[in-house]
């Protein structure tokens, strides 16, 4: 395994000088790839989000029609939490805590549910109709499996794991607890998301087409989930190293 996080990293790096000798082309590229994992991890839920849906909510402010206000704001929702995530990910001698994942959570309901104020922070029940289908805590259990979840991001074994592991490790293990009611998977893949851009990496795309076998990780060891991780990882690179290599301007264009 230690051979591929070693694979993942040099072509991670020859990844990142073709974005900084190409700027232009590689302007339109992450475009792309942002719109791409906005789809994908929505798809991962079972919500199917249009192109014009996602250039609506991220790159324009003015609504056009009301009908599209509610998936407008659940996307922007999602950006902000991404955003969050960013900027947690720049401070490197942050730690991961209860506070910062319910602050994820309320960004993620805002203005979606008039009664989001008076839910409860974690889950109250064993839901009966769910996305999701693996075992999880109890919810009696949720805090204290949480904390203990938290408290090994923290310990010396668990910084001593490949980033792409630590990343795959906290994402499987919050899922193993569903703390909250709901956006459970889209919380657990922004703190995934944490751990690879504190190592230089892209968010990680998991194809929507993957959901049932993404779902089957969930009920096996963090080793599967971590394989698809991997898997998704190395895929994105191939596509964007091959997109940036096949539209970056030609020598005679740049020198005219």
């Amino acid at each position: 395994m230690s051979t591929r996080f070693f694979s993942l990293d040099e072509r991670n790096a020859d990844l990142k000088d073709l974005v900084e000798a190409h700027p232009e082309t590689a302007a339109e590229f992450l475009r792309r790839y942002n719109m791409s994992w906005y789809h994908h991890e929505n798809a991962l839920e079972g919500i199917v989000l249009t192109e014009q849906e996602l250039i609506q909510a991220l790159e324009h402010h003015v609504v056009g029609d009301a009908s599209l206000m509610s998936v407008l704001t659940t996307i922007r929702n999602h950006r902000a939490a991404l955003e969050t995530v960013e900027a947690e990910a720049s401070s490197r001698k942050s730690k991961l805590t209860l506070p910062f994942l319910v602050g994820l959570y309320e960004t993620l309901l805002r203005d979606t549910n008039p009664s989001e104020k008076e839910k409860a922070i974690f889950r109250r029940e064993m839901p009966l109709h769910r996305t999701y289908f693996h075992d999880i805590a109890q919810p009696a259990k949720i805090e204290a499996e949480l904390e203990k979840v938290l408290k090994f991001t923290a310990t010396a074994e668990f910084k001593e794991f490949h980033p792409v592991r630590q990343a795959a490790h906290v994402h499987w293990a919050v899922m193993q607890v569903f703390p909250f009611a709901e956006h459970n998977g889209k919380i657990a893949r922004l703190l995934q998301t944490l751990y690879l851009l504190r190592a230089g990496y892209a968010p990680a795309i998991i194809p929507g087409v993957e959901r049932q076998r993404y779902y089957e990780t969930l009920r096996h060891p963090a080793t599967a989930l971590r394989a698809l991780l991997i898997e998704s990882i190395e895929n994105s690179l191939e596509i964007g190293s091959r997109y940036l290599r096949s539209h970056r301007p030609s020598r005679r264009a740049a020198s005219h």
